[in-house]
């Protein structure tokens, strides 16, 4: 197997390492590098998120020193000219005894490089297995089965692709196609068991809308389905090409590796495919909130319509609200997100305002609204108090949630409110609570 010139090796350098600087931009940007510490303070999850975190920095670590040391090595080569008066690019074997003592170590590399991707996407995948098969007994993660399948599976990735580096290390260049082989073969199985996820996903977030999730759950898992569809897409881009490659290289006369044109076609696919896919997993797992950023929030249409009362008439008020829902608005952080609404000094003496909660450390305490803890004070859709009884349950009340700190829906048959604690406490498939008694969490 001596296919793969210098060029499209260069290629997959170039992007390694431009990659790589957009990994430095976004996780400045996302928590100022402190998802990379070992100790994070401030942040919930524990040591299973550092560990994911360093195994993704360690795949794209290790491809830009095997991307870089490769080019090099190649392009140092150079072609070679057959007897039949064919050019080749000089197999790894034929390589000069100063250049050939850093093959070996470098196909290492590549070999712990796929395997700590492969368990990087084999996590996000028993994640969202873990999520959609979730009952009305809520598991734990650490104790679940698709957790178990993670764990082997990234046992035995982790062992199996240094492994057959190490059995092959005899020929150089079957060593490489047989990494290729082995790396796409797991990476193509991988991709098509998200597929079975991705059918799966619009029932699934169905699901937690009516389960009365807050709205920034739901974006979160809507932009979460639509990034991963385009990276399963890439990943086939990534996987097909090099697995051609490695079954023509590992058996056979490879004319597929022999060909002017196939081997860098397929690489520079491979190549391409494998870091759009990447660079969609950075934003999967460290997912960016600019509405946050910029310090505004999304509000339910409820908040606005609470906001409407303090310069509106509640008899114009009546008049112009319809039964139709008002698209999501988002609304500049106050100190308090839902505030006691100012009247003008007529309508203040003549209507109470809606006393709805403030915000503060006394209630920092106080239990979640979808752990089937409702507060005392209901509103209705006009923002108008309502008795909050279950006795009466009506689907027009609303709740004040002091979690995601707006006014939500209850679950539709008004009594069952108790919301998944991963899907409610829901950022990342990486970033997961240490949760020991699901019901007890706050």
């Amino acid at each position: 197997m001596a296919g793969g010139s210098p060029t499209a090796f260069l290629l997959w350098s170039i992007l390694a390492c431009l990659f790589y600087c957009f990994l430095i931009f976004h996780l400045w940007n996302y928590d100022r590098f402190k998802c990379v510490r070992w100790s994070q303070g401030d942040r919930r999850p524990g040591a299973f998120k550092r560990v994911m975190t360093y195994t993704y920095i360690a795949t794209l670590t290790l491809l830009v020193i095997f991307g870089a040391a490769f080019t090099y090595l190649k392009f140092k080569e150079g072609d070679i000219l057959l007897l039949t008066g064919e050019m080749i690019w000089t197999p790894l074997e034929l390589y000069s005894p100063a250049h050939k003592k850093w093959v070996l170590p470098l196909l290492f590399a590549l070999s712990v490089a796929w395997a700590c991707e492969l368990i990087t996407h084999l996590e996000e995948l028993t994640f969202w297995l873990f999520l959609q098969n979730q009952g009305p007994r809520s598991r734990v993660w650490f104790d679940s089965w698709e957790f178990k399948l993670w764990l082997w599976g990234s046992m035995v990735a982790i062992l199996g692709m240094p492994t057959t580096t190490l059995v092959a290390r005899k020929q150089l260049d079957t060593c490489l196609a047989w990494i290729l082989f082995v790396g796409s073969t797991a990476s193509t199985c991988e991709t098509l068991g998200f597929l079975f996820v991705l059918f799966r996903f619009p029932a699934f977030i169905r699901k937690v809308k009516d389960d009365g999730a807050a709205p920034n759950i739901i974006v979160r898992l809507v932009y979460s389905y639509q990034l991963n569809c385009g990276r399963i897409a890439f990943r086939f881009v990534f996987s097909i090409p090099l697995l051609v490659l490695g079954i023509d290289g590992a058996q056979g006369s490879h004319p597929i590796n022999m060909s002017p044109f196939w081997p860098d076609f397929l690489l520079m696919l491979g190549a391409v495919g494998s870091f759009v896919s990447s660079g969609i997993t950075l934003l999967v797992f460290f997912p960016r909130s600019l509405i946050s950023e910029l310090g505004y929030t999304i509000t339910s249409p409820i908040t606005a319509v609470a906001a409407k009362t303090s310069t509106v008439p509640h008899t114009e008020f009546q008049q112009t609200s319809g039964p139709r829902p008002e698209p999501l608005l988002a609304e500049k952080r106050a100190p308090s997100f839902l505030q006691r609404p100012s009247r003008s000094s007529t309508d203040s003496e003549q209507e109470p305002s809606p006393n709805y909660d403030p915000e503060g450390v006394a209630n920092a305490g106080r239990p979640h609204s979808y752990d089937g803890h409702v507060p005392a004070q209901v509103w209705d859709s006009n923002g108008v108090p309502t008795p909050c009884t279950d006795e009466a349950p009506s689907p027009a009340r609303y709740i004040f949630d002091h979690r995601s700190k707006c006014l939500v829906r209850p679950h539709s048959d008004g009594h069952s409110l108790g919301l998944d604690p991963y899907i409610r406490r829901f950022r990342s498939p990486i970033d997961i609570d240490d949760i020991d008694d699901p019901y007890n969490s706050a």
